[in-house]
């Protein structure tokens, strides 16, 4: 048969969905349950509002077509929100609604990167921006972390070459729940001004902050001439209002040069997100109740699972967003990966291994991966970045009781093999 394109034979998988694949293995088979630490699916139910709104759609069969950039009234909700509660500047017409933030990434993507051009990605990150910068045929660089998870600017500055065209920062980070304070955005915006590059703000946990303020980018150019600007603002019901299943997000442009361009864009891509779904979300901006709600769930899991992980030896650092904390497991003996796939067999906890979160594929003078190209349709065996090697992402947006009865399980377990580990050192 034909061979499959290059382009999508250098994807990898990602390790949350390997994790979730075994995990549901484990349930299915009669051995769990398993309390599911490694993907970050809250736990907490759509606001009553948002699925009453979608029900009533459906019954008044508001079930078409919509327009590809979303339906107007949405639009129109979302300019109020981001100017008031985001402090971006934006007229409706460079909001443009998308079936879930990650379809958003990767059609900003298409927008911002030509085929051979760099894009900054943080050295540990959330898989899914190095599967869609494959996808756009661009080469990753990644920028260093310092303390906390924290960007490294003059580190940053420095990973810039002539072909560096586009740098994505994320925060409230997934996997790290680092918030990164305002100075470090403004350093990292006046970076990416002067060497003229375009910045992709991945805001998906904006509503998920505990002990910081989260600030958006797109707010540093409030002032500035629409040509000018260069940020592109990305958002997502799903984090806020626990409406993963509903696949709602959405982007704003930094102009209408860019927002029309991402309308030919979508088109293609996705033709439109279901109709139904959006007068859900409109729905959900009219209350934000249920976030404060959920935020404090999040916070009080996150000081349990942090007490019990610093106690035990195991991080070294307090996420203040977000609902993840990386856990060390170097003083057990076993990577990330080995841990995971332990700990899931021995005591049913699911965790997702960092070094997923780090693959860093080394690039040829044509500008692909060397030596990735996996025969059919397997996944390369990229390199990983060393810093996660012995990392586990920990999502504490389960239940109080399976939060406190997992991290019990979990540093049982680190103490376990530590034990093992010093047994065959004798």
């Amino acid at each position: 048969m034909p061979s499959p394109s290059r382009r999508s034979r250098y994807i990898p998988f990602s390790p949350i969905r390997a994790m979730f694949r075994l995990a549901d293995e484990m349930d299915r088979s009669g051995k769990g349950p398993v309390i599911r630490f490694h993907v970050g699916d809250p736990d907490f139910a759509p606001p009553d509002a948002v699925v009453e709104a979608t029900h009533r759609a459906m019954r008044e069969g508001k079930t078409h077509y919509p327009q590809s950039v979303g339906v107007h009234e949405l639009r129109l909700a979302l300019t109020e929100k981001v100017t008031r509660r985001n402090g971006i500047a934006a007229e409706w017409e460079q909001v443009v609604v998308a079936p879930g933030s990650t379809e958003a990434l990767l059609a900003v993507m298409e927008v911002a990167l030509d085929p051979g051009d760099e894009i900054l990605l943080p050295e540990i990150y959330w898989p899914n921006y190095g599967q869609q910068s494959l996808l756009a045929s661009a080469k990753a660089v990644f920028y260093p972390l310092g303390a906390g998870y924290q960007p490294d600017v003059e580190g940053t500055r420095r990973c810039i070459t002539p072909k560096t065209r586009c740098i994505l920062i994320n925060s409230p980070s997934n996997p790290t729940g680092a918030v990164f304070p305002k100075e470090t955005l403004r350093a990292l915006y006046d970076v990416a001004r002067k060497h003229d590059l375009w910045i992709v703000s991945d805001e998906a946990y904006e509503d998920i902050v505990f002990d910081a303020d989260h600030v958006s980018l797109g707010s540093f150019e409030r002032d500035l001439a629409e040509a000018e600007r260069r940020v592109f603002s990305l958002f997502t019901f799903s984090k806020s209002y626990a409406m993963t299943g509903f696949r709602l997000g959405y982007i704003v442009a930094p102009n209408m040069t860019t927002a029309t361009i991402l309308r030919k864009t979508q088109e293609p891509l996705v033709g439109s997100t279901a109709s139904m779904i959006q007068w859900g979300g409109l729905a959900a901006l009219r209350d934000d109740g249920p976030i404060a709600v959920m935020r404090d769930a999040y916070r009080r899991r996150r000081d349990l699972a942090v007490g019990m992980l610093r106690e035990a030896g195991l991080i070294d650092y307090t996420p203040q967003g977000a609902f993840y904390v990386l856990a060390d497991l170097a003083s057990t003996g076993l990577t990330g990966d080995e841990f995971a796939r332990a700990l899931l067999e021995e005591e049913k906890v699911c965790v997702a291994p960092a070094a997923g979160f780090a693959f860093a594929p080394h690039y040829g003078a044509d500008g692909n991966p060397e030596g990735a190209l996996p025969p059919d349709a397997a996944a390369p065996d990229y390199p990983v970045n060393p810093k996660a090697r012995h990392l586990v992402r920990i999502a504490f947006c389960v239940s109080d009781k399976d939060v406190e009865e997992g991290i019990s399980r979990l540093v049982r377990f680190a103490a376990r093999c530590r034990d093992r580990r010093g047994a065959s050192a004798r």
